[in-house]
């Protein structure tokens, strides 16, 4: 899924109307056209340009990061429209093309009858406090608010989800002025630097020349798609194998009890990590993001390669030996008396 697909979904989820409206349906925003430029830091550098005008918005950004001991850097530019979405790698110079599923999503959700609306809130719910109590964060549980913080002279309400913090903009719950995170040993903070209100230029949402949009087959049936992920989201399944898997984790890592309360479906809270288990945490996250697997892989075959050789050079040396012994024993037979 691409990264700004990411940050909305967190941006819907984390909303105080999450737990009452349709969770896909994209917030609409008082201000419909805006420039926001960012800036990313902690395990990945570099900058963003966010522009908006009525129902479509692009997103451009240019970043390099490091994990498994490699260095990538990527250029890249998203188009959402009310139809489709358009992807393109500005450095391979190749584009995807899909349709866009949130309206779709956004559908099946209302075609949900009551209770199972409820289990998919409840189910979203479970799955993030899993997340939560499984990575040691003290996430807050989604609809709570956090500060009300300015970034780049705009206001931002924060609000707190699974490890991740996201603080939208008062005027546009759509756009966010700082998302932060830290999940499976990567850390990433994007802030917003400067907010410009207007219209962008149309050049902003022109397809980078040279980029040709391939359309992806996997999306070719959009509607069955999303009716059946919303559907699985709501469904009993999904709702006894978080049971099941909870009650697996507690027998693992039994939480301590939470004192007595109305909302029986209410979770505990993870246990803090103390600040040696943090730092043995963080001290085995950098060595995982500079353990250079291809060099570890190569160095592993040019050993199996290596000890290839050494037996076979042994098993022939040996041959040699033997070969010699038969010779000598040939010089002294016993004489025929």
């Amino acid at each position: 899924m691409r990264r700004l697909v990411v940050i909305a979904v967190l941006a819907l989820l984390a909303s105080p109307l999450a737990a009452q409206d349709n969770p896909f349906k994209f917030p609409k925003n008082k201000v419909n056209a805006i420039q926001v430029s960012y800036a990313y830091a902690g395990d990945m550098q570099g900058t963003g340009e966010r522009d908006i005008s009525k129902d479509k918005f692009v997103t451009h950004e240019n970043t390099t990061s490091k994990f498994f001991g490699k260095t990538t850097s990527s250029d890249s530019w998203t188009l959402f429209t009310s139809d489709y979405t358009y992807s393109a790698d500005l450095t391979k110079k190749t584009g995807v093309k899909r349709p866009n599923v949130l309206p779709y999503m956004e559908k099946a959700y209302d075609n949900l009858d009551g209770a199972s609306k409820a289990r998919l809130h409840q189910n979203m719910q479970d799955m993030a406090q899993m997340i939560t109590r499984a990575f040691g964060t003290q996430a807050l549980t989604a609809g709570e608010k956090g500060e009300t913080k300015t970034f780049a002279g705009e206001k931002c309400q924060e609000h707190s989800f699974a490890g991740f913090s996201v603080c939208s903009m008062e005027d546009a719950p759509a756009i966010p002025l700082h998302l932060q995170g830290d999940l499976f040993c990567v850390n990433f903070e994007e802030t917003a630097t400067s907010v410009k209100k207007g219209e962008p230029p149309a050049s902003a949402f022109q397809p980078p020349p040279g980029i040709t949009f391939q359309s992806d087959s996997n999306m070719a049936s959009p509607d069955s798609l999303a009716r059946g992920f919303v559907t699985y989201l709501a469904s009993q399944q999904l709702a006894d194998s978080l049971a099941k898997a909870k009650a697996e984790m507690a027998k693992q890592a039994p939480a301590s009890k939470t004192s007595n309360t109305s909302n029986a479906s209410s979770a505990e809270k993870p246990r803090e990590l103390t600040p040696e288990e943090k730092a043995q945490q963080r001290a085995a996250c950098e060595k995982l993001k500079n353990f250079d697997l291809g060099k570890t892989m190569a160095d592993a075959g040019k050993s199996v390669v290596k000890e290839a050789l050494n037996e076979a050079a042994q098993e022939k040396e040996a041959e040699a030996k033997n070969s010699a012994k038969n010779k000598i024993k040939g010089l002294f037979k016993k004489p025929h008396l």
